[in-house]
Order: structure tokens, then C-alpha cells, then sequence
């Protein structure tokens, strides 16, 4: 059995990347002159708070040319660069001339040549120096012959500069290293500071600081760059870059409609008084927004109005929005055997309302980053303008500007997730990539307004429109990886910090189980390809009430971990869905208790969950006062764990089911299990009837047939066109209620058994959702006894009174409509 992984870049995936990016940019013929963006990354602008120049602004005379930034990425040269003494008796960095087809030579400072064959291994370039306690300097020449690839990123000036200088060399052979060095500005103009953090081939470039003097004055002299790479005992590497953009990163983005929904990409800064001082009285755009944090951000195509008939409602199921993306998204590329293609492009969608659910009403969830088949993720969002982020605060001086803020707050929000920027309070979660601390009163793009001291009046009181420092200097220097869209995982390099093993007592108390029985050994046994799908339940076991928020076990607070027994490396669990929502504060009496469900088996990540083997599993909920603004390095008194949740998958029970594994344990029908079912994922439906007709006596067969039970049963909306004469439309999918019925007895015949697999929760949801449809379509019978056998099971297994009081509700009226 196999189960599928991301494959990271090679280097040469790398490699030819880079060189394709060169070719194009040097076939634009230079229309990016040196120092001048096209975006509003543009000189003039010192840091987040100098808005003396215009977002967008060109210098308006020559003499504006000498204020050129500086910042933005440079390429190596093809000359190598050597040292000659200034009049002060220091080194000066000089280009040595070559023509076309000469061989380098070794150069003295006396100017003197060495013949060709002299020339050292590595095609490197050694530089004659009189003795000094300093080994001598050397160069290397890069060309295709290396099969070499470099590129620096100067980030001192310019829009929010965060004093940082780094590095990316590719390399056909072997492979490729990004450096990174916070820098300091010299008496002499020079920058210069320790290399800290290095991800791949560090012996590309072993240097351990750097000396960096910029050049050049446009548009007299191209700017320039000559780093001076040093290490102790060893001789110091100089190498020469010229300018080639403003811009850190360039990305691609579309953005789309729904019929009814409010599209807002632009913000006009003075149109709600409490604003920051000083702020200009423009009008800022996403694209805007993102070209001032160094990032130039085109449209593509898209910006389309998709009507809706009037049998389809405003609100979105999370399996309604994975299916818009697959089927509509212009831009979406799929790659070997339909997995998804890394590329710089996201996806927005404006839409009305998401659905909600059990535990969070519909208008509570302002955005959501969600992702693309197969291993391409971070690739989309959508912003629900109906929620809260259009809401009128009482007394505000311009509710309607409020609104009309919060919503392009939202819109820059959510794309910030498509570039991997975790929220401002959760930083501290991050390992792999530099150490970052909590940013809870940040005012940046990643922070929420609401959550800050003093509410949305204070945030916007002082909001700049900018990311953090922290935040710039991931998207301009982490390894690209770590940042374009469809590559790494969401939240791959944020990973879990471990809980405090002694914590200090805590009113609250987190539980994560499944509702089986289990082994002697204290395990719950799983059939293999069985989906495990467990509840958490965060209960008050205090003797005083406790404010907490009802979304609480869905957010960023809650860490999953999962280690597979005889693995040392546990892995970090996230959903496939991400919800931005409000903090709804609820009163949990002594006793009560919030529960929530997940699809533990699969993520992000892939199939986490599906050889045979033991696994355990760790739940931890950040729980400090403050909420979600709270640091994970806060008091132990602000964490709470669940005790270890043991599982033992089983071996396969037949050949049958071993030969399903590999169609079954794919990122596509992982995501169709989890999410409960598709309209459009038409591949993995058939592996799915296929588990059914095949291995019905299985667990995942019910699991199998509840997805198909659910689309064949309930309507919902499909997005269609965009690639035809009609143009994008969304329609409503008719149902099968015959079909239907047959997979809904398939998957809750035995109820009792559904109840083991599903957990109660999902088992609920499901039966209520199908048993309401059914309802509608005349089926009004075996809906009703669907639903009382529902209501019995949950009785004999002692689910909370509640519930139940809840279903037979549901069964009267469905008795009643008969």
C-alpha cells in the first residue's frame, strides 16, 4: 500500500525555475528600469509610516532618480569582481572586463594576467593580495557551464524596510541554499550583519557574515550590488549583482462574485475618520495593499459576476466551496496523475454566507482560506460579505465605512493565509523559520481588529495597512517554498509547540475520544481504510461560571498532533478548512461543556492516519486569558491537554480491501471523505460507489455511502462555465431521492454502528440533513424513521439530553408533515 506525499522541488525543478524567470525578465527588454517599480513598492516611501509619496507614484523629474530605492532583488553578474586599494589604503570593488568567449583570467593588483590553465578548481577566480592576517579574496564565476543560478534580496530602504539581506543559489548538481542576515547600516554606507538562518546546501555558501555596498544612481548608472561573503580562516568571497526588480515576489490573482455579493478590493483611507495621522487620502486596492509590502500583485483573469437562479441561496457549504474551486477557477493547472501544480496565483471568490454549522451561526465567519485538489494548497479564499464584516456598529461616526473597511481588511487577511502568514498571535508556533514571538497588539493585516486591547476603534485608530515586520520579512526572504502557493502544506513550517507536560490545574478540561470501546490494552481498533473521526469536548469543571468562545474548538487555539509508534517525528494535524470567525463569548455553567468533531485520518497534510500500526494522538488548547491573543509561551496556566488518544489500525482484512488502499488513501478521496462528500470530484465518487459495491460489510463503505448519500439526497450549488460561450453561472444540482434512499440505508442501517464510525456529532448532522431533504422531495416516512431511530440510538448510548430533545423535535415534525 502506498498513500501519497508532497514531493518537494528538486534542484533542478529549482533551477530550471530560476533560469525561466531570468529568460522572461530580461525578454521585457528592461521596461522595469532599475530603482523604479511598477507597482506601488516605489522610492520615496522610507517606512510604513512616510506616506509623503503617493502609493503609485512616479518621480515626476531626473532629479528624483537620486532618491531611488535601493531595495528589491538583484542577480549575479557575469564579471567577477576583485578588490584594488582605494587611496586610504581600504579595498575597492571594480568589475573586470571581459569580452565575449575570453577565458577569466587571475588578476593582481598590479593588473598582471595568469594564463588560462592557472585558473583554480571550481572555475574560481583567485585575487593576488600582499600578506596580510586575512586570507586572500576570491571570486566565483557563475554560467551555464555551473549550471548556476543567484539571485540577492536587499531589503534596507524603501516601503517598511526590515534590514535584511538573503540569498538564493540554485545549482544543477547540488541542489540550492537561501540565506538570511539582518543587517546594519556602516558610517561608510555599507550594510553589514551575521548570516543566521540558512535552509538547504549550506556548503553553496559556508560564509558566516556578509558586507554589502550598494551602487549606482539612476538612470545614469544601473544600481548594483557587491557582497563581500566572509568566514573566519578562510578567504573572503566577493561577488558582484545588478538590479532587476523592485518587487520581492510577483503573484497572480483573480478575483470573482456571486450575485449579491458585495465586492470590495479597494479602500478609500479617509472615508472613516478614526484613522491613523498622516495617512493620505487615497484609495488603496488589494493589489495596492500587497505592492507596498514589496509584493506586485497582477490581475489575471476573472473579476466576473456569477448570477445564481433563484433556487440557489446565499450560503456556502464547505464542500460547495472545495467544488467552486475545482470546477471554476480559471487558473488551475493539474499536474502529473490530476495533483495540482505549484504556481504564484490565488484565487478569491466574493460570496454572500457561509452555512455555519451546530456550533457557530452562518454570519459569524467573515473568510476562509480553503485549498486545491491534490498536493497544491493555499491556492484560494473566499470572503463572505454578509457576516459580520459588514456589520453597522451602533454610534460609529461612518458604520457604512466601517464595513466597507472590515471587508477589505478581510479580503488582504485571507490572501495573507494563501501566502502561508499564520495570525498574529500564533507565531510563536513557528520552528523551522526564524523564531518569532506573539504579536497580540500587532496592528497588521494578520492581527484581528476586534481582538486587539481596546477593540477595532484602537486597532484602526492605528493601522498603517502594512504586515508586521515578522510578517515582511517572510514573504520577501523565507525560502519561496515555504511561500508560493500550491507548494508546502498550510502552516507546514508553523509547527506545534509541545504543551508544558506539568501544567498548573485549570478550570477547564479538554477531552479527545471516539465512541467505541476499547482493547485490553486501552487502544481503539480500526479497520484499515476506516476514516477516524474523533469529538473534543472542553468542559467547565470548576464550581464558577467561565466566559469562554463558543468557537473556541475550531480555531487556532486547538493543536492536533499525531506520532505513529515507531516514528520519532510526530506530525502536526491540520484541517482542510480554515475559518476566520469573530469570537462569539458564551457563559459555561459548572458542568457544561463545548464539543466539537475532527476528521483525524487526513489533512493537509495527506493521509496521516492509514497504515496499519498504533498511533497516538495529542490534542492542546490554548485557553489564556486574552483568548486567541494569547502566547503559547504564556503561563502553563493558559494551556490545557487532553490526556493521549491511542489507535491501532488493522491489517487488511482482505485482498479486496488491500487493493483499494491506493485509490482510497489519496489526497482527493481524503478530502471527499472529510468534507462529507462532492458534486464535482466526479474520480474520487467512483473510487467511493466502488468501496461500496466492493467491501460493504467495511467501515469505510458507510462511510463511502453517507458521501453519496448526501449528494445524491440534498441539492446543492455547483459553479459552472467560465470556459464556454455562456459564461460562469451557478446552478443548483438536481437530486436523486431513489438513489439517494438506497445510500442512506447503506450507510444507517445499523445505526449503532454508524454511531462507533461517524461519532455522534457527524452522525447527527448527516441524518437531520438528509432526513429534512428527503422531507421535501415526499419522502416524508422514511425520513421520519430515520430520525427516530436516530433518536433512539442516541438515547441507549446516553448522549446529552439535549441532543436527543433536539431529534425527536425533528421526528414530530416530520411526523407532523406526513
Amino acid at each position: 500500500m502506498t498513500t501519497e506525499k508532497h514531493r518537494p522541488p528538486s534542484g533542478l525543478d529549482e533551477l530550471v525555475r530560476a533560469v525561466v524567470e531570468e529568460i522572461s525578465r530580461r525578454a521585457c527588454d528592461g521596461r522595469e528600469r532599475a530603482g523604479y517599480s511598477s507597482g506601488a513598492y516605489t522610492e520615496g516611501v522610507q517606512d510604513r509610516r512616510g506616506w509623503d509619496t503617493a502609493v503609485g507614484a512616479q518621480p515626476a523629474a531626473p532629479a528624483a532618480a537620486l532618491l531611488a530605492q535601493r531595495s528589491g532583488v538583484y542577480v549575479r553578474t557575469d564579471l567577477p569582481v576583485v578588490p584594488t586599494p582605494d587611496h586610504n589604503g581600504g579595498q575597492v570593488l571594480q568589475s573586470v572586463l571581459t569580452m565575449p568567449g575570453m577565458v577569466a583570467t587571475k588578476v593582481g593588483l598590479t593588473g598582471s594576467a595568469m594564463p588560462a590553465g592557472a585558473l583554480p578548481e571550481g572555475n574560481s577566480i583567485g585575487v593576488e593580495q600582499p600578506q596580510t592576517v586575512r586570507p586572500p579574496a576570491e571570486t566565483i564565476l557563475p554560467g551555464a557551464a555551473l549550471g548556476l543560478f543567484e539571485e540577492l534580496r536587499v531589503d534596507v530602504d524603501g516601503s517598511a524596510p526590515t534590514m535584511t539581506v538573503s540569498g538564493r543559489i540554485w545549482q544543477l548538481v547540488t541542489g540550492g541554499l537561501t540565506w538570511v542576515a539582518k543587517v546594519t547600516k556602516q558610517p561608510d554606507d555599507s550594510y553589514t550583519g551575521p548570516i543566521s538562518y540558512r535552509d538547504g546546501n549550506a556548503s553553496l555558501r559556508p560564509a558566516t557574515s556578509i558586507r554589502v555596498q550598494l551602487t549606482g544612481r539612476p538612470p545614469l548608472q544601473p544600481l548594483a550590488a557587491r557582497v563581500t561573503f566572509s568566514r573566519p580562516g578562510a578567504a573572503d568571497l566577493v561577488l558582484g549583482y545588478t538590479f532587476a526588480r523592485s518587487a520581492f515576489l510577483e503573484v497572480g490573482i483573480e478575483f470573482d462574485r456571486v450575485e449579491g455579493a458585495e465586492q470590495t478590493d479597494a479602500y478609500a483611507l479617509h472615508d472613516h475618520p478614526v484613522r491613523p495621522a498622516g495617512l493620505p487620502d487615497i484609495t488603496l486596492t488589494v493589489e495596492d495593499a500587497y505592492a507596498r509590502q514589496g509584493i506586485k500583485v497582477t490581475r489575471t483573469r476573472g473579476s466576473n459576476v456569477i448570477p445564481r437562479s433563484a433556487s440557489v441561496d446565499d450560503k456556502w457549504s464547505d464542500i460547495e466551496m472545495h467544488d467552486a474551486m475545482q470546477q471554476y477557477w480559471s487558473e488551475w493547472k493539474p499536474g502529473p496523475g490530476g495533483q495540482g501544480v505549484a504556481q504564484w496565483q490565488v484565487w478569491t471568490l466574493f460570496a454572500g454566507l457561509h452555512e455555519g454549522g451546530e456550533h457557530f451561526s452562518p454570519d459569524r465567519l467573515g473568510g476562509i482560506m480553503f485549498d486545491s485538489i491534490g498536493t497544491a494548497q493555499r491556492q484560494g479564499c473566499a470572503i463572505f460579505s454578509d457576516s459580520f464584516i459588514s456589520r453597522r456598529p451602533p454610534n460609529d461616526p461612518a458604520p457604512d465605512a466601517f464595513a466597507r473597511r472590515m471587508r477589505f481588511w478581510t479580503a488582504v487577511h485571507e490572501i495573507g493565509h494563501c501566502f502561508n502568514l499564520a495570525h498574529a498571535w500564533d507565531k510563536s508556533q513557528q520552528t523551522p523559520w526564524v523564531p518569532l514571538v506573539d504579536e497580540p497588539e500587532s496592528r497588521s493585516f494578520m492581527n484581528y481588529p476586534f481582538l486587539v486591547n481596546g477593540g477595532e476603534q484602537a486597532f484602526f485608530r492605528d493601522f498603517q495597512y502594512f504586515f508586521s515586520e515578522s510578517e515582511l520579512r517572510f514573504l520577501r526572504h523565507a525560502p519561496e517554498r515555504f511561500v508560493e502557493m500550491g507548494n508546502i502544506p498550510w502552516f507546514d513550517h508553523h509547527a506545534f509547540e509541545q504543551v508544558r507536560q506539568c501544567s498548573a490545574p485549570s478550570p477547564l478540561t479538554l477531552s479527545l475520544r471516539v465512541h467505541r470501546n476499547p482493547d485490553h490494552e486501552g487502544a481503539y481498533r480500526y479497520g484499515m481504510l476506516e476514516p477516524v473521526i474523533g469529538e473534543l469536548k472542553l468542559a467547565n469543571t470548576s464550581t464558577d461560571p467561565l466566559m469562554v468562545d463558543r468557537n473556541k474548538l475550531m480555531g487556532d487555539d486547538l493543536g492536533i498532533v499525531i506520532q505513529r509508534a515507531g516514528k520519532t517525528e510526530a506530525r502536526l494535524h491540520r484541517p482542510y478548512m480554515k475559518y476566520c470567525m469573530r469570537p462569539e463569548p458564551i457563559v459555561l455553567q459548572p458542568g457544561e461543556a463545548l464539543y466539537g468533531q475532527i476528521v483525524l485520518s487526513s489533512g493537509l497534510g495527506g493521509w496521516q492516519i492509514a497504515e496499519p500500526g498504533t498511533y497516538r494522538v495529542y490534542a492542546a488548547l490554548r485557553t489564556a486569558v486574552g483568548g486567541a491573543a494569547a502566547s503559547v509561551a504564556a503561563a502553563s496556566a493558559g494551556q490545557v491537554m487532553a490526556a493521549p488518544l491511542v489507535l491501532r489500525v488493522e491489517r487488511p482484512a482482505s485482498r479486496e480491501q488491500e487493493r483499494l488502499a491506493d485509490d482510497v488513501c489519496t489526497d482527493t478521496v481524503g478530502r471527499v471523505l472529510a468534507l462529507g462528500g462532492s458534486r464535482v470530484l466526479h474520480g474520487a465518487n467512483d473510487v467511493l460507489r466502488e468501496v461500496v459495491d466492493r467491501i460493504p460489510d467495511e467501515a469505510v463503505a458507510k462511510h463511502a455511502a453517507a458521501c453519496l448519500a448526501l449528494t445524491e439526497t440534498v441539492p446543492g450549488k455547483v459553479m459552472q462555465g467560465g470556459g464556454d460561450d455562456t459564461g460562469p453561472r451557478l446552478e443548483l444540482t438536481t437530486s436523486d431521492p431513489e438513489s439517494g434512499w438506497q445510500r442512506t440505508k447503506q450507510a444507517y442501517q445499523d445505526l449503532n454502528a454508524a454511531a462507533e464510525t461517524f461519532g455522534h456529532i457527524r452522525l447527527t448532522c448527516n441524518v437531520e440533513h438528509i432526513a429534512k431533504s428527503l422531507d421535501q422531495q415526499g419522502k416524508g416516512q422514511p425520513a421520519t424513521e430515520l430520525v427516530s431511530g436516530l433518536a433512539r440510538t442516541l438515547e441507549s448510548r446516553r448522549v446529552k439530553p439535549g441532543v436527543v430533545k433536539r431529534v425527536r423535535k425533528l421526528e414530530q415534525q416530520l411526523a407532523g408533515g406526513k
